[in-house]
């Protein structure tokens, strides 16, 4: 490839902050119909990271695999079960990996190695920490139980099984340490939709045998369905991960010249609902008794709340599109007739109209986050770079 050489100018502010020193080789790619300067990753340490650092927890938890089966002399080890492949990799690689994930998230934020951590607050740092741990577990248990379908009855012998536990463990430490060092603030979005759906269908494949659509979608939290607290869990998560998200895009408005008593209004209504979907997790509908009370209360408010959000949407959010608003009044309208066809007509059951609700009013929430991310990133720096051809 022909290559004809040029001379660029970079202001002292970006080569302080890309850390450059004279004659250091830097990388200009292109993303999306534009170029992007950035510093040269080293080769050397990233390999570093990749290897030596994701071994060492994988072969620690591989040598307590082999240790424990070997001096209980278990032989042959199951695939799932009680004492098997799949709750040894619930532990120990559930262990290993959170351990990997705080290890390197914190340290990353730490020496600002990530610079998009910059913008997260070390107050919502447990939070995302947690949210990521909750989900490795979802996803391993999640995983094992179609493995269990699948593979019913299947075991092996000790080595096997060990190489087996070898392998799922460095898969798991090597997405944890991926994730903490390619984690980046918008996530907080991508990693909500993840809690939520992902907690919400691992607790209705787990319930199928109940029959729990016969009741309604609160049955999934209540003491008669099968492990209730993944559900509730899903739900008091999604809570924090909303007030960590709001915290996060709120200081990032105000960052940019957003403010004012709207701004104020919406950040408190968005906090109000997180808190009332945080309660209808935190209050299981047991029953008629009090629990069931305050269950109840924080679902009507979440509804309320919602309702007076898209309603008052187009005055409380700043640069509001048409299309925004234009969808907005649709899922108002589509809430409306559901809730009429369920109340009036008896046409949906509780459950189809909870579903109905719950993935429109969520599928909303979403959107307006995503709506208010962008306004975070309008006022970005520019900077001119002069170009010049070698003599």
């Amino acid at each position: 490839m022909k290559q004809t050489e040029y001379k660029i100018s970079l202001p002292d502010e970006v080569l302080e902050e890309l850390e450059l020193s004279e004659k250091e080789t830097i990388c200009l790619k292109k993303e999306n119909n534009r170029f992007v300067i950035e510093k040269k990753l080293n080769s050397s340490e990233f390999q570093q990271v990749s290897l030596r650092w994701f071994l060492l927890p994988v072969l620690i938890s591989s040598i307590l695999f082999l240790g424990v089966f070997y001096f209980d002399n278990h032989w042959q080890i199951p695939m799932t079960g009680d004492y098997s492949i799949g709750s040894a990799v619930t532990a120990l690689g559930l262990l290993s990996g959170s351990i990997s994930f705080i290890t390197f998230f914190i340290g990353a934020k730490k020496h600002d190695k990530n610079g998009h951590l910059q913008d997260i607050h070390w107050r919502n740092v447990p939070t995302i920490i947690f949210s990521y741990i909750v989900t490795l577990m979802l996803g391993i248990l999640s995983f094992f139980w179609v493995l269990g379908v699948i593979f019913e009855g299947a075991s092996f012998d000790l080595y096997t099984a060990t190489a087996i536990f070898f392998i799922f463990t460095a898969i798991i430490n090597y997405f944890m340490i991926y994730a903490a060092l390619s984690f980046t603030s918008p996530m907080i979005v991508n990693l909500l939709i993840f809690v939520i759906i992902g907690g919400v269908f691992f607790a209705m494949l787990t319930n199928s045998e109940s029959r729990w659509w016969q009741y309604n979608f609160s049955f999934l939290g209540t003491n008669e369905a099968i492990d209730s607290w993944q559900f509730n869990l899903t739900l008091m998560l999604s809570s924090l991960l909303m007030v960590a998200l709001i915290d996060y895009l709120f200081v990032n408005l105000k960052k940019n010249n957003y403010s004012g008593y709207r701004l104020l209004a919406l950040r408190i209504l968005l906090t109000l609902v997180a808190i009332s979907l945080g309660g209808v997790g935190f209050f299981p509908n047991n029953g008629k008794g009090q629990l069931h009370v305050l269950h109840t209360k924080s679902a009507n408010l979440l509804v309320l709340l919602i309702v007076i959000l898209i309603i008052g949407i187009k005055w409380l959010l700043p640069k509001v599109t048409k299309e925004f608003l234009f969808i907005s009044y649709g899922i108002a309208a589509t809430l409306i007739v559901a809730n009429f066809l369920f109340q009036r007509v008896g046409y949906l059951s509780l459950t189809v109209f909870e579903l109905i609700a719950f993935g429109l009013a969520f599928s909303w929430i979403l959107l307006l986050l995503q709506h208010i991310q962008k306004l975070t990133n309008l006022s970005k720096v520019e900077y001119e770079i002069e170009i010049k051809k070698s003599s």
